[in-house]
């Protein structure tokens, strides 16, 4: 009896103490409530409400959608919303003469894309309503049109070893990549935000690392890069044509047929189907001989194809603390962040330690910080798992959401979406890529495909 007593009494605790987490003075979690975004441009264009912009909340947990367009005075009013924590993205496209009305100056391009995101928003009967800034997406020529990070099968496939990215020119005329930067980001892959260092969105808060100047800074307008790749030549070696693309591969070989490793030991694909010819790659990052020069060994699935240039190692961490990893490989479960930028003095740019490292040691790492100004185009990608997701590294001027493919090892890639065709003076044809700088809607995921396009 005094067993059955105790029992009944734990649970009377629980239902007095049924969680209000949500504000819900009746004890119920799930009773829905109305919710108001309001929804303005940023400083940059004068703080203006945007009507019309496109809201989309959905709840971290079940995936719950909600979609309304902002009124003519920029509120999103919604109604019978189930509490939560939500990711809330807005999105705005404004052709050339709605830009010039609404502003009063001529627009930079005939279309222009505005984002904005908030991450782990709540949502309950106390918290009923938030405020959102558009930026405006950065107009750039070079778009990341392809990123092949999840591998194939690792028996029957290539493993991570036929991972690569495609930069491709949107425009309508000849853009050389020499000089091109390509940067694998750094962050935290866990929305924790129980410790003195992350963010309300469970980023790092960069603005508590070790020697860092740029106060809040540092979080809203730079990134930090893991390792950074550099395209060689003199200024004018390596055209990308309208139209056309660069292939930058892991290893630029045919992963389809057998291969040897450095260490001598044969390498067989039981099914070529599941992966790729990467021998005809503009480029390859090949680590070997910068590993060499800092005393490592040279990684035994790190292939290099002499018919295929090498990218330059531009940051592989500080000097003296180098990155332990020996070679280029993408997370294949989806965590990283890519950029493509340029800069004359890549030396200048600092670099850091997260901001969990509160003394140095021979083991600590640093991050080149990159300003937000001089990246041309960036793709957050996500975990596979809605329930495994991370926060972004990417501010929504730059990709106002992410993309996943369905699994690691599944010989997917994400692929930008084609918008159009345009007519060529040849009479052929010309494809024009989807960017509005929010990367799911931006991008398809299918089978990788070096210089494909989306099916």
């Amino acid at each position: 009896m005094k067993q059955l007593l105790s029992f009944l009494t734990i649970m009377l605790m629980l239902v007095s103490c049924r969680d209000d987490d949500f504000g819900n003075g009746n004890g119920s979690t799930l009773q829905p409530v109305s919710y108001q975004v309001e929804v303005k441009y940023d400083s940059n264009y004068g703080g203006k409400y945007s009507k019309n912009a496109t809201v989309v909340m959905v709840n971290n947990n079940s995936g719950d959608t909600y979609t309304l367009n902002t009124d003519a005075n920029g509120f999103a009013n919604f109604q019978n919303v189930i509490p939560g924590i939500y990711k809330i993205t807005v999105s705005k496209k404004m052709i050339a003469s709605e830009f010039n009305t609404t502003f009063g100056y001529q627009a930079p391009a005939a279309e222009i894309s505005f984002n904005g995101v908030q991450e782990n928003a709540i949502i309950n009967a106390n918290i009923q309503k938030t405020s959102i800034e558009l930026s405006g997406a950065r107009i750039g020529d070079l778009l990341i049109k392809q990123i092949s990070y999840a591998g194939s099968h690792t028996t029957q496939g290539a493993g991570f070893r036929d991972q690569f990215i495609e930069i491709y020119n949107n425009s309508n005329g000849v853009i050389y990549a020499d000089g091109l930067y390509i940067g694998q980001l750094y962050g935290k892959t866990n929305t924790a935000t129980n410790n003195a260092y992350s963010q309300a969105n469970g980023q790092f808060d960069w603005s508590k690392s070790l020697g860092m100047t740029a106060g809040n800074a540092a979080n809203t307008d730079y990134v930090y890069a893991d390792y950074v790749f550099r395209i060689p030549g003199n200024g004018t070696q390596y055209p990308i044509f309208p139209g056309e693309s660069i292939v930058i591969a892991q290893n630029g070989v045919n992963h389809k047929a057998p291969l040897v490793d450095n260490t001598g030991t044969p390498i067989t694909v039981q099914n070529p189907a599941l992966t790729v010819d990467l021998s005809t790659s503009n480029f390859e990052v090949y680590l070997g001989n910068f590993n060499l020069s800092i005393g490592e060994p040279v990684y035994k699935y790190d292939i290099q194809n002499p018919a295929v240039p090498d990218v330059q190692i531009a940051y592989w961490g500080r000097q003296g603390y180098w990155s332990p990893n020996n070679d280029f490989i993408m997370d294949n479960l989806g965590r990283d962040s890519f950029i493509i930028f340029r800069t004359d003095d890549f030396n200048a740019l600092p670099d850091y330690s997260d901001p969990s490292v509160l003394t140095v040691s021979s083991n600590t790492r640093y991050f080149k910080q990159i300003p937000n100004s001089i990246i041309i185009d960036g793709v957050d990608l996500q975990h596979y798992n809605p329930n495994s997701q991370r926060p972004k590294m990417l501010s929504a001027s730059t990709d106002a959401s992410s993309v996943a493919c369905d699994a690691s090892f599944n010989s997917q890639a994400v692929i930008r979406k084609t918008k159009e065709l345009v007519d060529l003076p040849n009479g052929g044809k010309r494809k024009v890529l989807t960017d509005t700088n929010n990367s799911a809607n931006d991008f398809v995921k299918q089978k990788a495909d070096p210089r494909g396009f989306q099916q």
